[in-house]
């Protein structure tokens, strides 16, 4: 009743009944249900049909305005939809994509589309039964699918660092991915990339080829990383030194990828060369005599790590330290002994009569002390309850 204010109809939706109650004892119609599966059962919104066909033309011709997706939905055979998927996601991934080396501060291609096609998502749930969008629904079902497999790359990615998976990102993989990327026949990332599951420790030229002349690079690139850091984490679970060793080496040549010093041949064959170092550490304990054991082996890397202790010592001297550290430390460790001083402390105090015993150079045992407890820790859970068995 304010004269020259425009009245407006106010309607809601709401997943949360209480706040659905709160809302409507102020006067607003409310429905329960989240917007992705809410039904409007006929309503139209224009506010939301007109921000669909914004964030279509924002998608379609200024995000994606670098790569023809019209085209490849347009192939013939029943590949055109995966064909068109997995260029749009080697185009949105691929550093050499101008726009994904902003200025610092501004959001990447990739993070643009991220956060345009979720935005698209949540206003086309309102009015998907618009006759108005009808010729818009094959290109937001596209959109959708190159957004869900965004997302599956980003998780494994994660689940590959053993980083957890946001509970957002898990809720659109499990609502999505059988109606968006099964539909058009792609269930895994790495058929995705066109590329079967390789055993890492039968890595050959053929192989490495394979994945140069790929027309989808990145993807390869990406697939390849995951499943030499999944085997990285499974090597070195229990070893302090070469998870750092390996992951540093991991960080250099995917940053030297992404800078653009190196081309998308050259990664793959230095991933691929990483595969192989990785797969060899597995049985790196058996050259020993006799063989060290994983976790032996992750403590003659800790007393090994110093300089000087490898130039005054030999290999087998360092090897009998870690024998030794294994048989000590296990039977000194309690169920809580990462939380008590006191058990710290004898432990400290066994750490460095043994190294005293073998003639560990002084200079090095503090340095070897501390990495040998980090080192412990690793087996917490583990040696914490059969320790003195």
């Amino acid at each position: 009743d304010i004269p020259g204010v425009q009245q407006a109809f106010v309607f809601g939706v709401e997943h949360d009944e209480l706040m659905a109650e709160f809302a409507r004892g102020t006067g607003v119609p409310v429905e329960v249900s989240k917007f992705e599966t809410w039904n409007p059962a006929g309503r139209e919104f224009d506010i939301a049909t007109d921000q669909v066909r914004e964030l279509h033309d924002t998608i379609g011709n200024v995000i994606l305005e670098g790569y023809d997706w019209r085209r490849a939905l347009n192939r013939k055979g029943p590949k055109a939809f995966a064909y068109a998927l997995n260029g749009a996601l080697q185009f949105l991934r691929s550093p050499s994509t101008p726009g994904n080396q902003p200025e610092e501060g501004e959001p990447t291609l990739a993070e643009r589309f991220r956060f345009a096609s979720l935005k698209l998502a949540r206003f086309y749930a309102i009015c998907a039964n618009s006759v108005n969008l009808t010729e818009f629904r094959d290109d937001i079902a596209f959109f959708d699918a190159v957004r869900v497999g965004m997302a599956k790359w980003d998780a494994d990615e994660r689940a590959a660092r053993g980083l957890p998976i946001p509970a957002e990102v898990e809720l659109l993989l499990k609502q999505l991915t059988a109606g968006a990327i099964e539909a058009g026949g792609v269930k895994d990332i790495y058929e995705m990339a066109g590329m079967e599951r390789p055993d890492l420790s039968h890595l050959n030229a053929d192989f490495i080829a394979k994945m140069q002349q790929s027309p989808y690079p990145q993807l390869q690139i990406e697939a390849l990383r995951r499943l030499v850091e999944q085997e990285m984490r499974r090597v070195t679970r229990h070893n302090v030194v070469q998870q750092e060793a390996f992951s540093a080496r991991l960080i250099d040549v995917m940053r030297r990828y992404t800078n653009q010093n190196i081309s998308a041949a050259q990664v793959i064959a230095e991933l691929v060369a990483m595969a192989r170092e990785v797969s060899e550490d597995a049985q790196r304990g058996k050259r020993f005599d006799p063989p060290l054991t994983d976790d032996e082996l992750a403590f003659y890397d800790a007393v090994r790590k110093n300089e000087s202790a490898v130039q005054q010592m030999a290999e087998g001297k360092l090897a009998d330290i870690a024998r030794d550290l294994v048989r000590a430390l296990r039977r000194g460790v309690t169920t809580d002994w990462v939380s008590r001083d006191d058990v710290r402390a004898r432990l400290r105090s066994t750490i460095k009569r043994l190294l005293a015993k073998h003639g560990y150079p002084p200079d090095a045992e503090p340095g070897a002390t501390q990495l040998v407890l980090m080192q412990m820790e690793t087996f917490a859970e583990e040696w914490g309850t059969d320790g003195r068995r």
